[in-house]
C-alpha cells in the first residue's frame, strides 16, 4: 500500500461541485484519507483565463503509478475535461504529486511531480496536510520549499473549521452500499444530489444534508 498526494484544480464551471464530483468518483483502489482546505488561487503558466479552486488529498492505494495515472486521466475525462492550451482552463486537473518516497522518470509520468517546488498553488495546501513531509530529491520539507515561493493572489475559500468538498467523499467511502449506489446512477443524478449538499450554508445543515443523501442512496441500492 501505498501513500499518495495527489493535487486536484479547477476552474471552469461550479468549481466547487466540480471538486466535490471528482473525489466522489475518485477509483475505489484509491482511499481517501485526508483533505486540505480549498483554496482560490491566480492562474499560473497561462494568464488569461479564470481563477483556480485547488486543493490536495492523502490517500492510500495498492495501484502502481502508471496505474493511477490512467484511472485519474479517466476521471477527467469522465467528468468533462477537454484537452486545451499547456497551462488553460479546465474543468478538472488531477496531478500525482507523491507516492511514498519514490522517484520516477518515464515519458507519461514523473513522480515527485517536477515542478511541484515552483506551484505554491500546491504546495501551500500540501502544507496543511503534510508540512514536515521531505521531498525525496531535495530533501527539503515542504514548509522549506513554500518559503521559498511567492504564495499571494491565493487565498483559503474553507477554514479548517469548515467543510470542504471531501467529507461527502469521505461519507461515500464510508457506506460501502451508498457508494454503490452512487456509482452507478447517472452523471446528471451524482451531480444533482452534490448540487444539493453544496448549497447548504451552514455546516449543520451540510451535515443533515450529506445524512439525508447517504440514507437516500442505501435505501435505492437495497430495493433496487
Amino acid at each position: 500500500m501505498s501513500r499518495v498526494y495527489l493535487a486536484l484544480g479547477t476552474n471552469l464551471g461550479d468549481r466547487m461541485l466540480n471538486l466535490a464530483h471528482a473525489l466522489t468518483l475518485l477509483p475505489p483502489a484509491v482511499k481517501l484519507l485526508r483533505c486540505s482546505r480549498v483554496y482560490e488561487t491566480l492562474p499560473w503558466g497561462y494568464l488569461d483565463q479564470p481563477d483556480f479552486l485547488n486543493m490536495v488529498i492523502e490517500g492510500e492505494t495498492e495501484l502502481e503509478p502508471l496505474q493511477l495515472l490512467e484511472q485519474l486521466k479517466f476521471l477527467e475525462e469522465k467528468i468533462g475535461r477537454e484537452k486545451s492550451v499547456r497551462y488553460g482552463p479546465r474543468l478538472i486537473d488531477l496531478d500525482i504529486l507523491f507516492s511514498d518516497d519514490l522517484q520516477l522518470h518515464s515519458e507519461r509520468l514523473d513522480i515527485p511531480h517536477p515542478r511541484l517546488a515552483e506551484r505554491a498553488f500546491v504546495l501551500v495546501p500540501l502544507a496543511d496536510l503534510a508540512p514536515d513531509l521531505e521531498h525525496p530529491v531535495t530533501h527539503e520539507t515542504i514548509r522549506e520549499l513554500l518559503a521559498k515561493v511567492d504564495r499571494s493572489g491565493i487565498s483559503a475559500v474553507t477554514t479548517a473549521e469548515d467543510t470542504a468538498p471531501g467529507d461527502i467523499a469521505l461519507a461515500l467511502q464510508s457506506h460501502s452500499g451508498a457508494l454503490a449506489r452512487y456509482q452507478r446512477i447517472p452523471p446528471s443524478h451524482q451531480r444533482e444530489y452534490l448540487k444539493h449538499i453544496q448549497e447548504a450554508r451552514k455546516p449543520a445543515t451540510r451535515q443533515r444534508r450529506i445524512t439525508w443523501t447517504i440514507n437516500r442512496l442505501t435505501e435505492e441500492g437495497t430495493s433496487t
